[in-house]
């Protein structure tokens, strides 16, 4: 049977590479990017996303889990990879050791578990996270000295890096530098054992108003993907948005003044008007709360959302002047003309911030197609 995509997510990757660029100018003289690729890339594909970002010359890769990296691994993913953390067994530690990635040590219980690698022949690279106010991962700056006499002359074991992660970076600047002076003793202290350890705190926002946090590496997420750390238009901070999100109507249908539209009739027109119906819904990542409040593009002109957002399915009111068709494509995130509907601005009326937009788009029910692939460096990774 010849299926038709309901919606397909465009990624594209030259966007990624744009934003690794621009991202990598802006850092202080010796410091290195990491590209956080972990939950698919903030819904945008993991392995396109990281070929990308490396072929543009991000250093490597971060994940959250054990498992993100061994996929990464398993489709012929070569360049660094660490693991942010935590994990949950030693059988975890022994498996990032056999696939040369790096894991961060984020708790007393992985801090206690790693001296058991001793005659393993295992050689395990570990980054030391330090909570230098966030209170969530990592070891406070007094129990580093116990940590590093733990692993003091196990062979098996390699400190590669200390590492930090910022609170309140968008919403107090200030606090960076709180944390800061935290954790740059606790750098001095390591390298007195340790000397050629990576040191490594910024996120993207740091990464772009704090150089002074930028170190030996920062680690991106949102802003390689066009996503501004602020919420506001990422066009203007220089980034060029990656995900597209397009759909179509799939019927029209004219609806009389008074009747009611969808689930709970909490839509009824003042005057007769035409509704579309656009086949995807709560089941696909729209958002329910975008009921009555939503906006698409078609043709090039925005249109609200018409009643309730159902599992499968939600209108738009479209008015009575017959333009819209069956077919015509819809737009729910990306440009259309010359409008265009942001992350951010979808966000913001769900009072939530952009990066959860794209992670919860449901992509087993969604197409996902990679745009500006480099075939020899970038594999497709579609789904």
């Amino acid at each position: 049977m010849k299926t038709s995509p309901r919606s397909s997510v465009l990624i594209d990757l030259a966007a990624i590479r744009h934003n690794v660029a621009h991202l990598l100018a802006m850092l202080t003289p010796g410091s290195g990017i990491l590209v956080a690729v972990k939950a698919d890339a903030y819904g945008h594909g993991t392995l396109p996303v990281a070929r990308a970002a490396v072929s543009a010359g991000a250093q490597g890769v971060a994940v959250a889990t054990a498992e993100e990296a061994v996929v990464l691994r398993d489709a012929g993913f070569h360049e660094s990879i660490l693991v942010m953390g935590p994990l949950y067994s030693f059988d975890q530690y022994e498996e990032m050791a056999r696939q040369r990635v790096d894991f961060a040590v984020v708790s007393d219980h992985m801090a206690d578990l790693l001296p058991s690698l001793r005659g393993s022949g295992l050689e395990a690279r570990v980054h030391l996270k330090i909570d230098s106010g966030m209170n969530r991962q990592g070891l406070f700056p007094a129990q580093v000295d116990t940590f590093l006499e733990s692993i003091r002359g196990i062979p098996e074991i390699g400190l590669a890096g200390v590492m930090t992660h910022f609170a309140c970076a968008t919403e107090d600047p200030a606090s960076i530098d709180f944390q800061l002076e935290r954790f740059l003793p606790v750098i001095e202290r390591v390298r007195q054992e340790w000397p050629a350890v990576l040191a490594h705190a910024a996120n993207s926002a740091a990464t772009v108003h704090t150089p002074r946090s930028h170190l030996d590496l920062v680690r991106c997420g949102c802003a390689v993907y066009g996503l501004s750390p602020w919420q506001e238009d990422p066009v203007a901070e220089g980034l060029l948005p990656a995900l597209a999100w397009k759909s179509q109507v799939a019927l029209v249908k004219r609806v009389d003044t008074g009747e009611g539209v969808g689930y709970g009739h909490t839509f009824r027109p003042s005057a007769p008007t035409d509704v579309a119906l656009i086949p995807i819904g709560y089941g696909d990542g729209v958002f329910r709360a975008l009921s009555n409040r939503g906006e698409v593009l078609i043709n090039g002109r925005r249109y609200p959302v018409a009643g309730r957002v159902s599992m499968d399915s939600f209108g738009v009111d479209v008015g009575a002047d017959g333009r819209v068709k069956v077919g015509d494509e819809v737009t729910l995130i990306g440009a259309d003309g010359d409008d265009r509907i942001t992350v951010e601005e979808v966000a913001r009326r769900l009072g939530t911030i952009n990066y959860e937009i794209t992670c919860d788009i449901a992509l087993d029910r969604t197409e996902r197609r990679f745009l500006n692939e480099r075939p020899d460096k970038e594999p497709d990774g579609s789904r």
